[in-house]
C-alpha cells in the first residue's frame, strides 16, 4: 500500500491500450509483460485498485516488484512504455582484455605445428 500512496500509478487511456496491446498480441518478454500487468493493476485512473498484497499473489510476484515498477513509472515522468521496457545502459560494457597483438599471438599458437616431447621425460 505504501506504494500506492507515494506513487500513484495513473494511466491515460492511450497508456492503457499500449499496455494491453502489449500484453494480448505479438512476442514481447516475459519482464515486460509482467511489468505491463503490474502498471495495469495499480492504475488508479479507473478506480481504486486492490490492496498491494492481493495484485501480488494473483500476478505471482513480490511486493517489491510493484514498488520498483512504481517508482521507476514517476522516474520515467508518468510514461508507461519506457516503465515497461529494458533500461538502457548507463556505462558502455568493459572492453575486451583480449587486444589485437594478443589475438595474433594466440593465431600463431594454434596455426603453428605441434611440438613433440622429448622422449626422456
Amino acid at each position: 500500500m505504501a506504494s500506492q500512496s507515494k506513487r500513484p500509478v495513473r494511466l491515460t487511456a492511450r497508456d492503457r491500450e499500449a499496455l494491453i496491446r502489449l500484453i494480448t498480441t505479438g512476442v514481447h518478454p516475459t519482464s515486460s509483460i509482467r511489468r505491463a500487468q503490474v502498471l495495469l493493476d495499480l492504475d488508479t485512473s479507473v478506480g481504486e485498485p486492490d490492496p498491494e498484497e492481493v495484485i501480488a499473489a494473483r500476478l505471482g510476484v513480490s511486493g517489491e516488484m510493484l514498488r520498483l515498477v512504481a517508482k521507476r513509472f514517476a522516474e520515467t515522468g508518468g510514461d508507461a512504455l519506457p516503465t515497461v521496457s529494458r533500461r538502457k545502459r548507463d556505462l558502455p560494457p568493459v572492453p575486451s582484455p583480449v587486444t589485437g597483438e594478443v589475438e595474433a599471438r594466440l593465431v600463431a599458437l594454434a596455426c603453428s605445428s605441434a611440438t613433440r616431447p622429448s622422449a626422456g621425460f
